[in-house]
């Protein structure tokens, strides 16, 4: 028997261990551990079959509530980043309970691994244990993708769907499904462009009617109001930083590298390498237009190997201008290491396994963000020979012309910036690393407000938070989520709406007793706040980003307290009426605001 005949025997042999070894492991731990990933879009298909609003799914309070009807206790979530059809998918599941859908959409992600490897084993003519052995190097970041219940298993198929049809040339198919992935995921938006520079004009109409199809699809299962609601004020702020772990180095974004240098956040990112938001708003405005723009520029003329190279160069860029990349999100690299490795030599091959090895990996060290500049160095390897054929003069052109708007770009976010409530206003309970405060309510006894906090049995919930006068804070923790705390009276009671096993109900708490009991359906929502005294009157408006008003009930003059892009809410009267609390997500991930003290202006 030839060593080449022993060493695909041995290769088949690992690689069936190896299949059955990891769905053994992924699916014996999704169904011990908890489903958070998966539970999110389990309770999107939910809201959307009980005919929820579209803008509560961005509603970090009203999609717990969603969540405990659908079964889903002792976890917190909201659906941001996620485009409204991402939910779609999941509707056939909501038949079954939440771990045993998982289960099922488990069995379909292993299915569509299998078929995507099979399929890069047809284009690359690399063996199909070859390939399951290269994803058993990406281990930990496709367990990952199973243990949370994650998305990324269908994108990975179909992107490798995309080039087979590119490859047998199909370009109407590709278009179609680039629609569907944008529609799922928006992390494929940027595919039309590169169909627009290989001027591949049916690519690019077919994924452009199919985009549009999936527009018109929102607007059918959601209405104009809210789809408008949420291509102008959603869709931006997703755009811009997801919906959390914006500093957090487990993002290995090039954003999420950027912001927690430059921008500091008294609970997120207090100590920032430099204080220089300019600095984080003109990096941005510069970097990630200029390597959309270099990587078409650079692409505009392959064919033969070099267009494989082009669209495994262009699927690395994606992840570079990506917001959000967990790192369970760096399996994808799989497509274009395949495409990379097609006509590579043996230690260029061998480097490439290394590198989506590292990639895949938790590496040490994160706040170094070691997986960007991986992301970078190989970026910049792929990038050589197509920066080899972009004239110097067309270089010095763009990079001359982006730094104009970079600069313009930087001024109008930080005119922005300068007016959120982080550079006006005083933060109020400070806690390094909280992700979440909402709706303060005032007392004699201090300030109580809703925040995020785990349970005894190891998950997590809403729990109210007590500001002492002191300045020190107290948990309170129920048996369930305890959502908007609303004061009744100077002295209290609190009360809150307490939310578990699919069940909602008012309770109230005593600051001077500490006793707990039943509550009823009264004030807390009323759409405005007067000031103990009745001389103001604040509300939030209701249309684009949320801003708080105030008006003097002597005068009739109105004031707006706050300002950004940004979302400034649930205001509060503090007793003397000289200062309201409130919350706002500024500086931070949509819907997961902290709370500032703001005084109001002089009578």
């Amino acid at each position: 028997m030839s060593v080449e005949r022993v060493a695909r025997i041995s290769a088949r042999i690992l690689a069936l261990g190896a299949c059955a070894l990891f769905a053994a492991m992924a699916f014996r731990d999704s169904w011990r551990s908890p489903t958070p990933d998966f539970s999110l879009y389990y309770t999107g298909a939910r809201a959307l079959l009980e005919g929820d609003r579209l803008r509560d799914l961005y509603d970090w309070t009203a999609f717990e509530r969603v969540m405990s009807r659908a079964g889903i206790d002792n976890q917190i979530g909201g659906w941001a980043p996620n485009p409204p059809l991402t939910m779609l998918p999941m509707v056939p599941l909501t038949s079954f309970p939440p771990r045993a859908a998982m289960l099922m959409w488990n069995g379909i992600g292993l299915a569509l691994l299998l078929a995507a490897l099979w399929v890069l084993s047809r284009l690359s003519r690399i063996r199909l244990e070859y390939l399951v052995l290269l994803a058993a190097c990406g281990w930990v970041a496709f367990y990952m993708n199973f243990i949370l219940g994650q998305y990324y298993i269908v994108l990975l198929f179909l992107l490798t769907a995309v080039w087979w049809c590119l490859e047998r040339n199909r370009p109407a198919a590709a278009g179609v499904l680039c629609g569907v992935a944008f529609g799922l995921k928006l992390y494929a938006a940027p595919f039309l462009l590169y169909f627009a520079i290989r001027r591949n004009w049916r690519a690019f109409a077919a994924m452009s009617a199919t985009m549009l199809a999936m527009a018109t699809l929102v607007i059918g299962l959601f209405g104009w109001p809210e789809s408008w609601h949420y291509a102008t004020v959603i869709f931006p702020r997703t755009l811009d930083s997801g919906s959390q772990g914006l500093y957090h180095p487990a993002v290995a974004s090039l954003t999420a590298l950027l912001r927690r240098t430059f921008v500091p956040e008294p609970e997120l990112n207090p100590s920032p390498a430099l204080d220089a938001p300019w600095a984080f708003f003109f990096l941005r405005a510069f970097l990630l237009p200029s390597i959309l723009v270099f990587t078409l520029i650079g692409i505009r003329k392959t064919g033969g190997c070099l267009e494989r190279h082009a669209f495994a160069w262009f699927s690395t860029a994606l992840l570079l201008l990506s917001p959000h990349t967990p790192h369970y999100t760096f399996m994808l690299l799989l497509l274009p290491v395949v495409l990379l490795m097609q006509d590579a030599g043996a230690p260029q091959r061998l480097l490439l396994v290394a590198w989506f090895t590292l990639m895949t990996l938790n590496l040490p060290s994160p706040a170094l963000f070691p997986k960007v500049w991986l992301l970078l160095l190989l970026y910049g390897i792929c990038g050589l020979q197509y920066g080899r054929s972009v004239r110097p003069g067309w270089m010095v052109a763009i990079a001359a012309c982006t730094l104009v708007v970079a600069g313009f770009e930087a001024q109008i976010q930080m005119a922005s910036y300068e007016r959120e409530p982080g550079r006006r206003f005083q933060p109020v309970a400070v806690e390094k690393g909280k992700l979440f405060s909402d709706f303060p309510a005032v007392t004699k006894e201090g300030v109580f407000y809703q925040s995020t906090g785990g349970t005894p049995a190891g998950g997590s919930q809403y729990v109210l938070h007590w500001l002492h006068k002191d300045g020190s804070i107290e948990a309170l923790r129920f048996d369930g989520s305890a959502l908007h705390p609303v004061a009744l009276g100077p002295q209290g009671p609190i009360q809150f709406e307490l939310v578990a096993h699919g069940r909602s109900r008012f309770m109230q708490f005593d600051p001077r007793t500490r006793s707990t009991g039943e509550g009823h359906a009264q004030g807390g929502d009323s759409g405005s706040v007067t000031s103990p005294d009745g001389t103001w009157i604040a509300w939030t408006t209701a249309e684009g980003s949320a801003q708080i008003l105030l008006r003097n009930t002597v005068t009739s003059a109105i004031t707006r307290l706050t300002g950004g892009n940004c979302n400034n809410l649930s205001p509060a009267w503090e007793l003397d009426s000289k200062a309201l609390i409130f919350a706002s997500d500024c500086d931070r991930g949509l819907g997961t605001p902290a709370l500032y003290r703001a005084e109001v202006p002089e009578k």
